[in-house]
């Protein structure tokens, strides 16, 4: 009988002890953008100066499988049994400890931080807290497309990456509702995003808007595109057959070019071959020519020279 008295007295203080000693969450949910960094807190009542050899802090994410995030053992850093994922990026901010407080730093969040931590504190007493990480990634940048498919139809695409997943809605410019209209395929990435597509083919005439929206209804945040139907003429939209077709014209006016250049080139070869023999002909015409007034001038001064001499006798 006495060793069970004892046994009750002793849980009976060891729970009242742990009444005394209770740790505090000031904020329960942390909302974080992926790649930025996050402190969370817990604090405990230290009561005077701390006494490192007697604290104790664990702090841990609950998952399918329990993973170790940090651990404070009787005043001494622990890594052996630090979780993979959170190695290099884990900061425990010590010179808090004095006034009570517990923060953890985790730099460059994934989105596979995302989930319930607790805080654990043993100075004395024993208690913890439980804290909710939420990661996000906006979908802030929207790609879009716009392809004639026929006479006034048109195929509408927008696409974009984030997480958590987002769901797309369409409307024309009098702001009503085409979703319905609209098909959204979801792939996910080895980095967890959700890559999202979203198509709409509607019957629609020039200079008219549509409006796509990616709402994200666990963050309550949405990101929206405009899209305008354009002139194909104007060089802004164009379908697979014109597209098909300027390709074409391209490649003829290059080839085009190419044949001219190559006539050009034989037309002046053709010329030049032609120059030679003239100029040939022109030149010994030329020296004959000359060679025939040289004769006349030896024959007219021996003509005068014999002149001058029967004169003179």
């Amino acid at each position: 009988m006495e060793k069970p008295l004892l046994l009750y007295i002793f849980f009976f203080y060891w729970h009242f002890l742990n009444a005394l000693f209770t740790v505090e969450a000031p904020q329960s949910v942390y909302t974080v953008e992926r790649g930025n960094n996050v402190t969370m807190e817990c604090t405990f009542p230290v009561n005077g100066k701390l006494k490192f050899r007697d604290l104790n802090v664990s702090w841990e994410k609950k998952d399918e499988l329990k993973k170790q995030v940090y651990v404070l053992l009787k005043g001494e850093e622990d890594f052996k049994s630090q979780h993979s994922d959170f190695r290099g990026r884990i900061k425990l901010l010590k010179e808090k400890l004095n006034l009570g407080q517990s923060l953890l730093q985790i730099t460059d969040v994934k989105l596979r931080d995302a989930g319930f931590y607790r805080c654990l504190i043993g100075y004395g007493g024993a208690d913890y807290k439980t804290i909710n990480l939420k990661v996000k990634a906006p979908y802030r940048t929207i790609t879009q497309g716009v392809v004639s498919t026929g006479y006034n139809e048109w195929k509408l695409t927008c696409q974009s990456e984030g997480y958590p997943q987002a769901e797309v809605i369409w409307q024309n410019g009098e702001y009503e509702d085409l979703t319905d209209q609209a098909t959204t395929s979801y792939e996910t990435g080895s980095d967890q995003l959700y890559r999202v597509t979203s198509n709409l083919t509607i019957k629609s005439k020039i200079d008219e808007i549509f409006y796509c929206i990616f709402w994200n209804k666990e963050l309550q945040e949405n990101t929206s595109a405009i899209l305008r139907i354009a002139d194909p003429t104007d060089g802004v939209v164009w379908t697979e057959g014109r597209r098909f077709v300027r390709v074409i014209l391209i490649v003829t006016a290059c080839f085009g070019s190419v044949l001219l250049i190559m006539l050009c080139i034989r037309k002046a070869r053709a010329n030049k071959d032609n120059r030679t023999p003239v100029a040939s002909s022109s030149i010994a015409k030329l020296s004959k020519d000359k060679d025939i007034c040289d004769c006349r001038d030896a024959s007219f001064e021996e003509g005068e020279l014999k002149y001058m001499q029967i004169e003179k006798t």
